[in-house]
């Protein structure tokens, strides 16, 4: 790993600004969408089941991806992947802004949960190598920290004024400029480090867990539609063990 250049105190702090931006839009993305779920079902034509997975397929990408975009940082460069994790959250959102079907928008959201999860981990290294192993570091941690919640809440914020004053394709369209901002900076103000690929890079492992955890998503949101109520599940079990003959009718 090539060692990067001590930025000036300026360009330090602006790359902070850049990093909490990150961390701020990740958790808006995730809020953003509430108030325009039901204007989003009676346009693309959603039922009540699935347009849950307007949130979910963001999430589960997000959270299945969360390790591989570690291990891409740690790979080819946090600078990299951070840019590269944008772009990907640009298409995503052009995708989900344009979307004209339920299958479209579900991907869009999907590919947003993906850029997101190369930008998180790389955002965090980035802000190690920037403070790290100096006394401003703990105000950056703070920094950081605070802009989740943050994001939390002028998701919903921008969500309602969106939603309400122009349409709900602009809840995802919003977060193209804010990324097009942190792009323009992030050449000059984030640390470029080289890092040479060692080890695998286990993508299959990443697919595979990022599947499993729609499963068990898809599993839990459908459940109560296909599984029975407790009165009938009660009167099987019930009418089984009489002609089991384990229970002796009363007669």
């Amino acid at each position: 790993m090539s060692t990067p250049r001590p930025l000036s105190p300026a360009k330090r702090w602006l790359g902070l600004v850049l990093i909490a931006t990150a961390q701020f839009v990740v958790i808006m993305d995730t809020s953003i969408i509430g108030v325009a779920l039901p204007d989003i079902q009676r346009d693309l034509g959603f039922t009540p089941e699935s347009l849950s997975w307007v949130f979910n397929a963001y999430v589960v990408a997000f959270g299945g991806l969360l390790l591989l975009g570690g291990r891409l940082s740690d790979a080819f460069g946090a600078r990299k992947i951070f840019v590269l994790g944008w772009l990907i959250l640009i298409a995503g959102s052009i995708l989900a802004r344009a979307a004209g079907s339920v299958g479209v928008e579900i991907a869009g959201r999907a590919i947003q949960g993906a850029g997101s999860a190369l930008i998180a981990p790389a955002a965090l290294t980035l802000l190690m190598m920037l403070f790290g192993g100096t006394s401003d570091l703990p105000k950056a941690f703070a920094v950081y920290g605070a802009a989740a919640p943050i994001g939390g809440t002028a998701g919903v914020f921008l969500g309602g004024v969106l939603t309400e004053y122009a349409s709900w394709p602009w809840v995802f369209y919003v977060t193209v400029p804010i990324a097009l901002f942190v792009l323009a900076f992030s050449a000059t103000t984030l640390p470029r480090t080289v890092r040479k690929a060692t080890g695998s890079i286990d993508v299959g492992g990443a697919v595979t867990v990022t599947v499993g955890l729609a499963a068990v998503v898809y599993a839990v949101v459908n459940a109560p539609e296909s599984a029975g109520s407790p009165g009938p599940l009660w009167a099987c079990w019930r009418t089984d063990r009489i002609s089991a003959g384990s229970v002796t009718p009363q007669g």
